[in-house]
């Protein structure tokens, strides 16, 4: 009899009603009616719907202990006067380490397995998903400007080379180079990431047309929107993956679709912090290359996927008056296999031959039931407390609620004293003015 490392019986997969998944060196090898093997470990699904799991495509894990801070202040603001100071002030190994671990516990519970990161110290980052067991595209940000971990621009592309060599190969996290934005990068400092990020094979993740204002200061300076002037500077390709994208004309969406450039759209950050709302609906339809992300929980305010995406799909109906511009089927489709397959990861599927990035769903609650379209219910009524299984590349992460990784308790007692530092830090700031 075959022996599997993982064996889920009697899930409840949409379309397929109830199946068993058998799952070997972390691949979805078989999928089918009361299979009967052995397994290492056996979860008994008991009907719980079978999903992929959540690929969040450009966030920011560290500022999760930044989170609620500068609220209802529009995105240069919220920058300037609140977020740049306080990472001025706290920004450690010791900070990115603790944030990253209450990140990726929010994460876990919310059902993601792959996240994309921009921010400092990622080394610290990389080795909390490592003991986590998710995926990770991470990138020491690269900026014009000086902070705490680098004066110049050649210091933090020295930085990134460093940090992008001790990560390749590693069978869960991988790097990824990132420049920060075009108004934060000089066209000098965009061109030496492109070509890092050519000499080591890797992805770029860059922010870009998040605000009108930005647009206006990238045409004041350069003479040209965003998108074109990376495209005047030859940084588009298809291994760029461009955050937010807010505020594209018709030519910049030809441009990026000819370039094969990928989107990850921030719905929730770019409506809190009034930047806007990106055309997805028309980036779909050209066939443009859509993800999702939260952004950081600071602007946020939660890395919770699950709500990202019904966000997102109602959003775009409210926005185009048209209740088909981004369906159910869709709108999970971009927050699964779109995310994966942007950073060339077979995954976001439940196939046989992709690599087993899963979530199990108890549909045993009030908002689901009675339960008629799973996937639209999923979209439109579920919550993140309604998963009940993770599985990343055919580990199990958590089961029935319960992590099997991370230490919860004490995640969450040292973030309350972070906290604690950085409330006293706010309050001191204040009583100065």
């Amino acid at each position: 009899m075959e022996r599997y490392e993982l064996l889920i019986k009697s899930a409840l997969l949409p379309g397929r009603g109830e199946v068993d998944v058998a799952i070997k060196g972390g691949i979805i090898a078989r999928i089918g009616k009361d299979i009967q093997a052995e397994a290492d470990y056996t979860i008994h699904a008991g009907g719980r719907l079978l999903l992929p799991s959540f690929a969040n495509m450009h966030t920011h894990v560290p500022m999760s202990l930044l989170r609620g801070i500068g609220a209802d202040l529009p995105l240069m603001d919220w920058l300037q006067k609140v977020i740049w100071p306080l990472e001025g002030e706290f920004v450690s190994p010791e900070f990115v380490r603790a944030g990253t671990e209450l990140g990726v516990l929010e994460m876990i519970k919310s059902g993601t397995t792959l996240f994309m990161d921009m921010y400092f110290f990622e080394e610290e980052v990389g080795d909390v998903a490592k003991e986590a067991g998710v995926r990770a595209g991470l990138g020491f940000g690269i900026l014009d400007f000086p902070t705490k971990v680098a004066k110049t621009p050649d210091e933090y592309i020295s930085k990134a080379r460093e940090f992008a060599k001790s990560l390749k190969g590693d069978d869960l996290v991988f790097p990824v180079i990132c420049p920060h934005a075009p108004y934060t990068c000089s066209p000098n400092t965009l061109t030496k990431a492109k070509e890092l990020a050519e000499e080591l094979d890797l992805y770029l993740h860059i922010h870009v047309a998040e605000t009108k204002g930005e647009v206006e200061k990238i045409k004041e300076e350069y003479g040209k929107t965003p998108v074109r002037h990376l495209e005047s500077i030859g940084f588009l390709s298809d291994r760029v993956l461009c955050a937010h994208m807010v505020w594209l004309d018709e030519e910049e969406m030809d441009i990026v679709k000819e370039r094969g450039v990928k989107v990850a759209h921030c719905p929730e950050s770019n409506l809190k912090l009034a930047s806007g709302i990106a055309p997805v609906p028309d980036y779909i339809k050209r066939g443009i290359h859509v993800t999702l992300g939260t952004d950081g929980s600071a602007s946020n305010d939660n890395l919770d996927m699950l709500e990202e995406l019904s966000t997102m799909a109602k959003l775009h109906k409210g926005v185009n008056l048209d209740a088909r511009a981004i369906d159910a089927v869709t709108a999970l489709e971009i927050a699964t296999e779109k995310g994966f397959s942007a950073v060339g990861i077979k995954a976001g599927r439940v196939e046989e031959g992709y690599e087993a990035d899963l979530l199990l769903i108890d549909p045993n609650s009030p908002h689901l039931q009675p339960l008629y379209d799973p996937i639209a219910q999923v979209v439109y009524s579920a919550q993140s407390s309604d998963i009940d299984t993770v599985i990343c590349k055919g580990r199990v992460l958590m089961e029935k609620r319960e992590l099997k990784t991370l230490d919860e308790e004490r995640i969450l007692y040292e973030a309350k004293g972070w906290g604690d530092r950085i409330k006293g830090f706010l309050d001191r700031l204040n009583s100065q003015g």
